[in-house]
């Protein structure tokens, strides 16, 4: 099912979660020019919110010692974070020191979906009946998901005029 809506106080909610989602990979952006090293930051995105998973380095280079940082699997995004357990005795200095400088700069917003899914007229339950696909195009939010809980707060549309839109996104 396909949906849009331009209801302000919606659009209100899109530009707040647009927003905290930028200032989540300032954050990111902050730590990964402190360590110094040819990285990138990896991210978690889904109905709830968008936020900061860790690190991907690149060429394997690593900041401090290799055995600092926890191994990247498909389970945690192929990304890295500092281990916390089972940290060799000649590295507990540096393990200090990167654990130090990762509390003060690694990213700590997180940007909640909370108000714009009050506005669209659903909550964490779309998912279950589905995948949720959403964007803003001048100035009107699409949405798609199978869940027709959003008929009470957004205009159902025909999935023509949600591509067209999406087109448009794209460029």
């Amino acid at each position: 099912m396909f949906f849009k809506t331009s209801n302000p106080s919606a659009l209100a909610a899109w530009q707040k979660y647009q927003q905290d989602c930028q200032k989540v990979k300032d954050e990111a952006k902050r730590l990964e020019a402190v360590l110094n090293v040819a990285c990138r930051s990896v991210f978690v995105s889904g109905i709830s919110g968008f936020c900061f998973k860790g690190l991907r380095f690149m060429d394997d280079k690593y900041p401090f010692h290799r055995d600092l940082w926890r191994k990247p699997t498909a389970s945690n995004g192929w990304s890295c974070t500092p281990r916390t357990s089972c940290i060799p005795k000649a590295l507990c200095a540096a393990s200090d020191e990167l654990n130090s400088l990762w509390r003060e700069y690694s990213p700590v917003t997180y940007a909640r979906t909370d108000a714009l899914l009050f506005w669209l007229g659903i909550d964490f339950s779309a998912i279950l009946h589905g995948p949720v696909k959403w964007f803003c195009v001048d100035d009107v939010i699409y949405l798609q998901c199978e869940d027709d809980s959003a008929k009470r707060k957004m205009t159902e549309i025909l999935s023509d005029e949600f591509y067209a839109a999406e087109k448009r996104v794209r460029g």
